[in-house]
């Protein structure tokens, strides 16, 4: 595709609306816009931001049609080019009639996601707030939402460019140091003070890589795990929390083997909640599978539910890998005293502290930091250079420490930076932006 050409597209979703948009970009997108409309107050020859109403002579179409035009003039606008809207009554024969008026005069029709496209090459924004963009678009509920307008704000990007001039610092310093040994104004690089750098950068990219690894996920919703000992009423709080039987429910210990999963609304936050055996030492290797199955589950949660049934009584409590949990007492009607405080009292039979349990899901997952911050196109793109930066990292960490030379350590941090610049888009191939544009609807 040429970026110089005019483009235009319908920039409003498909079927009738109070108003529809045909959205142009490039040099002629000013005048192809202006070229047939009549504003209701005089026009200047426009320089500036400008937003008129009035009548606009479209092709085919009689009388005049009601409009307004809107003009933002380059290089402050989303792609970096002229950018011009024009405004009409919604209706899709009216909306095409107006784009085949557009493309007759000189405009093309735009690609999927080349607004977008256009707005990353210009410098205007970044490939990871790009990718924010398709997240908003493809946002189902109130979490990815936000976790993509945070994204779009420069959530991940500003964090990871930071990272990457720092890196770069220090790879200046230390070939400066090669090229200049004898200057005495060249400042020899602290090894120790580097090293330990490089081995904090390595673990903040390896807690962001693992958060990628929690979102790359095809539905995208938080996971919710119910972990606990055998026969602690996990199953049955799992399809209480349905809304039906979906789990096989017995008094006998050690019933579920697999897990199961299903999506249930919490509060007005969706979801995937996941039902796993209990937590016991595996006596055979049917019970050792179901095990890993437990703890691959669990490593994979946004929020863990930690099940007890009632009395809550002294127990194990660990919380060495950080995540989030909810301590939950199951079969409260069962029990012949109530506890006062501690965990969340629930009842699958009855269904007694069911809404507190899931008001409790949702504001853990909405105020904690998991893996739902991240959109998941951005999981599935950065991941392997996140993990090949971190490689890079802990290389030359290593090489500091067994003495190797500046040229060593410079290599592996130059590597680190490749792969960061791969994450925000400094360093970008057509098949990256192919993959991640064609995903794009036409008209963003």
């Amino acid at each position: 595709m040429d970026i110089l050409e005019t483009i235009a597209a319908i920039a409003t979703p498909p079927g009738p609306s109070a108003r529809g948009i045909v959205r142009l970009s490039g040099s002629r997108a000013w005048p192809i816009a202006i070229e047939t409309f009549h504003p209701d107050r005089p026009w200047p020859a426009p320089r500036y931001p400008e937003i008129g109403s009035g009548k606009l002579a479209i092709d085919g179409l009689t009388p005049r049609l009601p409009a307004m035009v809107a003009l933002w003039p380059a290089p402050r606008t989303y792609t970096g080019q002229a950018i011009a809207e024009i405004h009409v009554v919604g209706s899709p024969p009216i909306l095409d009639l107006l784009l085949t008026h557009c493309l007759t005069r000189g405009a093309r029709p735009a690609e999927p996601g080349e607004f977008t496209l256009r707005g990353f090459l210009s410098g205007r924004i970044d490939l990871t707030r790009a990718e924010a963009v398709l997240g908003v678009i493809e946002a189902t509920n109130a979490s990815q939402l936000d976790a993509a307008l945070q994204q779009l704000a420069g959530g991940l990007s500003g964090p990871i460019l930071a990272l990457r001039d720092r890196i770069l610092d220090v790879v200046a310093g230390l070939e400066a140091s090669l090229d200049f040994v004898d200057e005495p104004d060249v400042d020899p690089v602290e090894r120790s003070i580097l090293s330990a750098g490089l081995d904090e950068a390595a673990d903040h990219l390896t807690d962001l890589a693992r958060r990628l690894d929690d979102r790359n996920r095809p539905e995208g919703y938080p996971r919710v795990v119910l972990v606990g000992p055998p026969n602690a009423g996990k199953s049955r709080l799992f399809n209480a929390l349905l809304g039906r039987d979906r789990a096989i429910v017995s008094p006998m210990a050690g019933t579920t083997r697999d897990y199961l999963t299903a999506l249930v609304a919490c509060d007005g936050l969706t979801v995937e909640l996941v039902d796993t055996a209990g937590i016991e030492e595996a006596a055979d290797a049917l019970e050792s599978r179901a095990q890993e199955h437990r703890a691959r589950q669990s490593d994979r949660a946004d929020l863990l539910l930690d099940c007890w049934p009632a009395p809550w009584g002294p127990r194990p409590v660990s919380n060495r890998d950080g995540r989030p949990r909810l301590h939950v007492e199951t079969r409260i009607d069962e029990a012949d005293r109530r506890v006062a405080s501690g965990p969340i009292a629930t009842s699958s039979k009855t269904g007694e502290g069911l809404a507190v349990l899931e008001t409790a899901i949702a504001e853990a997952l909405r105020n904690g930091d998991s893996g739902a911050n991240l959109p998941i196109g951005t999981a599935g793109r950065c991941r392997g250079s996140l993990l090949a930066a971190i490689e890079a990292l802990r290389s030359g960490s290593e090489s500091i420490q067994i003495g190797a030379g500046d040229e060593l350590i410079a290599f592996d941090l130059r590597l680190a930076v490749e792969e960061l610049g791969k994450v925000v888009g400094a360093v970008v191939t057509d098949d990256i932006l192919d993959r991640i544009f064609r995903r794009f609807c036409i008209g963003k």
